[in-house]
């Protein structure tokens, strides 16, 4: 081995390990840093998390809260709360008193969903009396027509307090809101006390009393928002103007005309010269000789008032007015004049649905 060989070697290590002698603190340092970031980090993340937690803790104890005191006005309060605070997410969309009653009627119209299969299940079954099976239709149909209800409800909240005057707003509510419980108690009334179709109802009890319930609730708080609203706004335009609005719910005349009573309506009613869009005349005289044939040609789901004029006669007919025949006024010639009689009772197996009768009208 040469000698310039043997003199290298110790060089080079030297060298070597002079480099790793100085690279050391540099990693260290790197290390550190590293160590200090991720700390930082965890800090900064921990800190968030306390933040968003205390946030979301405070957006909660305020949801309960508005929820809580808007339930209080109703006949069942422990079944609202507990309804809101049981549906999944629903407490993230509760910020004031119309979001409580929106949630509610979404929340109820499950319900009524339920419910509508829960029949449907029923009329598969085998060994249903004729009456069983005219009832549990009958319920079919009330579903259907709540359904309608509560989701014109939901509309009608959406456009709350701008789209219609304040008392407009609070009639159409209350009244969506009162037909929907009328239509729990009317499926149920439809069943006999027979042994089979009491089992029928029995079945089905539980879930309409529910909704049945719900919507009480709803139209609880619906009416209490309202009266508030209405209160404030008269309080703030004045005494002269509370004044007028009483005029004008009595048109000057004295009439009381039922809340839900539109002013076109009352006008219309009012008037000494309606103009009829059909007329039915048993003599063969009008456009129809029944008012179902009327009602049969009347347009579907109209956005004014149609009037059918019945002139006077006795017509012995069954009227059934299906709920895509909106806005249909029957007008007729007198309380003693007009009378409209069908032959369907509930000792013959109708049910209380299907057997109403218009005795007569003005």
């Amino acid at each position: 081995m040469k000698e310039t060989d043997i003199m290298e070697k110790p060089i080079a290590a030297g060298l070597s390990n002079s480099g790793n002698h100085h690279q050391k603190p540099k990693n260290k340092s790197k290390k550190l840093l590293i160590l200090a970031l991720s700390s930082t980090l965890l800090l900064v993340g921990a800190v968030v998390g306390i933040v968003a937690g205390v946030t979301k803790s405070e957006n909660s104890g305020r949801s309960h809260a508005i929820v809580k005191s808007t339930c209080s006005s109703t006949l069942y309060p422990d079944l609202c709360i507990s309804a809101i605070s049981n549906s999944e997410g629903a407490m993230l969309k509760v910020s004031n008193q119309k979001d409580v009653i929106e949630v509610s009627i979404n929340i109820t119209v499950k319900a009524v969903e339920d419910n509508y299969f829960r029949v449907k299940k029923l009329c598969g079954l085998k060994n249903i009396s004729h009456r069983g099976k005219i009832a549990l239709h009958d319920c079919l149909e009330t579903i259907d027509e709540t359904l309608d209800e509560l989701h014109k409800a939901i509309v009608d909240l959406h456009q709350y307090p701008n789209k219609k005057s304040l008392n407009q707003h609070a009639d159409d509510l209350k009244t969506l809101l009162s037909s929907a419980i009328t239509n729990q108690e009317t499926c149920l009334d439809g069943f006999s006390h027979d042994e089979t179709d009491k089992n029928l109802r029995d079945k089905l009890k539980e879930g309409q009393e529910e909704v049945e319930h719900m919507c009480s609730n709803a139209l609880a708080m619906i009416k209490n928002m309202t009266d508030t609203d209405i209160a404030n706004y008269e309080a703030k335009m004045g005494t002269t103007n509370n004044r007028k609005l009483k005029e004008d719910q009595n048109n000057g005349d004295g009439i009381q005309w039922p809340e839900w009573l539109s002013a076109g309506d009352r006008r219309l009613l009012q008037s000494s010269s309606v103009k009829p869009d059909v007329v039915v005349a048993a003599d063969g005289s009008g456009n129809f000789r029944t008012v179902a044939a009327a009602v049969a040609a009347a347009p579907e789901k109209s956005s004014k008032r149609y009037v059918i004029r019945i002139k006077a006669g006795v017509y012995r007919e069954n009227v059934e007015v299906p709920k895509k025949k909106t806005n249909i006024m029957f007008m007729g010639d007198g309380r003693r004049n007009t009378i409209i009689t069908g032959s369907r009772n509930v000792v013959d197996g109708s049910t209380t649905f299907n057997s109403a009768t218009v005795a007569s009208f003005n």
